[in-house]
């Protein structure tokens, strides 16, 4: 019977591992498929890259029932919201006022010190 080799690659650091993942699950959504992570650590592996399997974990339940397009494309969700607080608004509150001219504020002039530079300007 022939034995598994252990594998011998170095562990990716942080970043690297961050980035192996965010990729892998770009591939994934870009093909119509779930985005678990038995699939992001195969096909991290078939990048040659070797990462801890916390972070395929940790990005299967960070995007578990959400839609990718709608992140990648900003739709974050809290656009709804805002249009529906700005419906709501009263005619009085929509109406736009000029902007007022700005105040200056002077400020307190303090007098020069005399400084002894040394004789350098005597």
């Amino acid at each position: 019977m022939a034995r598994a080799q252990k594998d011998t690659r170095p562990i990716a650091d942080q970043n690297t591992s961050e980035a192996a993942c965010t990729y892998a699950a770009l591939i994934l959504y870009e093909d119509n498929q779930e985005i678990n992570a038995a699939k992001l650590a195969q096909i991290i592996k078939a990048a040659n890259l070797r990462v801890e399997p916390i972070w395929t974990k940790v990005f299967e339940k960070a995007l578990k029932g959400k839609k990718v397009g709608d992140l990648l494309h900003g739709n974050s969700g809290s656009a709804p919201a805002a249009q529906a607080a700005a419906t709501t608004t009263t005619p009085a509150a929509q109406q736009t006022k000029a902007p007022e001219p700005a105040k200056e504020v002077k400020k307190a002039e303090e007098p020069e010190e005399d400084v002894d530079m040394g004789g350098l300007f005597d």
